[in-house]
């Protein structure tokens, strides 16, 4: 009989602890982390949860309505990536510090990012002949200093909107005068820095759509 209670109320006990943990939620902050760069797979998601898609060493996350992933190779994080929107804004300040951290309550733009943290590298999928298989994005890389760990971070824009497509065809306009169609057409300006100002100038006002901040970070190449 002793039993029996005894078994009944662990069993209620469980029940009703599932509801609390099924509730428990990690904020963007606590994922979206600097500290989480280096960390186990297993801690990052004993705080983030279960992956909701894991593709090779990626695994997806939905953070308080966020889209995170982190880079796991050997599983261990060296990468985190996280979408934009006026929801979801990343700040930036646990990875790189303040000294090179945009304002993290106003959406991040290329141009903000780089008065904050300084040049950066301009990289496309494609500016010309892009086909229709998928949006292609523009990219810019930063190179951290060792005061950071020399942590890169990776801005991306989609070219969907009206502002980044202007800003794509100002930039590709530039490259094609100095270099010619088929320049742009083979993405050979992915590997030259020599339009990255011109890049700067035209997407300056852009927001970005997603950035990931890691080691390592592959860029589109030529």
């Amino acid at each position: 009989m002793k039993t029996a209670i005894l078994t009944g109320l662990l069993t209620a006990l469980v029940t009703a602890g599932i509801p609390a943990m099924a509730q428990a939620k990690a904020s963007v902050a606590e994922v979206f982390d600097g500290k989480m760069l280096g960390t186990n797979l297993r801690y990052f998601e004993s705080i983030a949860g279960i992956a909701r898609e894991s593709t090779g060493d990626q695994h997806s996350y939905q953070v308080d309505g966020c889209e995170i992933t982190a880079t796991a190779g050997g599983g261990t994080i060296s990468a985190l990536r996280m979408e934009l929107s006026p929801k979801c804004q990343a700040d930036l300040k646990s990875f790189v510090g303040d000294s090179f951290a945009p304002a993290a309550n106003k959406p991040l733009t290329f141009g903000s990012f780089q008065q904050a943290a300084g040049d950066i590298s301009f990289y496309a999928d494609c500016l010309a002949m892009c086909g229709n298989a998928a949006d292609p994005s523009v990219y810019a890389l930063w190179d951290g200093p060792r005061a950071v760990n020399s942590r890169q971070v990776l801005l991306e824009v989609v070219l969907v909107s009206d502002p980044a497509l202007e800003a794509s065809s100002e930039w590709r306009a530039s490259i094609a005068k100095a270099k010619g169609e088929d320049f742009v057409t083979d993405n050979r300006f992915n590997c030259e820095r020599t339009f990255d100002a011109p890049a700067q100038k035209s997407f300056q006002a852009v927001q970005v759509t997603a950035v990931t901040i890691g080691s390592e970070l592959p860029v589109p190449g030529c």
